[in-house]
């Protein structure tokens, strides 16, 4: 006894292939996330640095709302004036993101046009680290600019849901 069973084998390999390239996509999808393309990673970590190299930015270009995140400011000796570091932090990064947590705590914090300025205490004049928690608040690009002892540094960051 012979089953006649109809088969539409254009069908059939056309569902394969959009098998194999969902497949291929969900793969690629992990490999992005796990370089840091999605999120924090490799490869979306990133510093910028003054022209001077007094001040540098160490962040993640890519982070997601609400998520914690942190970006690192290091000032060289010649941003200590007078025993302390005076940081103005403007753009649009201020705004769109919710301050968690600086360590070390500023001794000053005071409102500037178009972001924030915090000074802080010094000991050590050999170099100054400063790292900020934070949860951003907004969707898409974020911009940034430091500025200490009148240089600066820009930095932009790409939120995601």
């Amino acid at each position: 006894m012979v089953l006649d069973i109809e088969q539409d084998e254009g069908f059939q390999r056309r569902e394969w292939r959009l098998q194999r390239s969902g497949t291929a996509l969900l793969v690629l999808v992990v490999v992005a996330a796990l370089a840091g393309l999605l999120g924090t990673g490799p490869v979306s970590w990133t510093e910028r640095e003054s022209a001077d190299g007094i001040a540098t930015v160490a962040f993640d270009s890519i982070t997601h709302h609400e998520a914690d995140d942190s970006i690192t400011l290091t000032f060289g000796p010649e941003a200590v004036s007078g025993g302390t570091v005076t940081v103005d932090l403007t753009g649009t990064w201020p705004g769109g993101v919710d301050v968690q947590g600086v360590s070390p705590e500023p001794a000053e914090q005071r409102a500037v046009p178009g972001g924030i300025a915090l000074e802080f205490a010094v000991e050590d004049a050999d170099r100054v680290e400063v790292t900020m928690g934070f949860r951003a608040q907004e969707y898409g690009p974020l911009h940034g600019e430091v500025t200490v002892a009148g240089r600066s540094v820009s930095f932009s960051q790409f939120v995601l849901p």
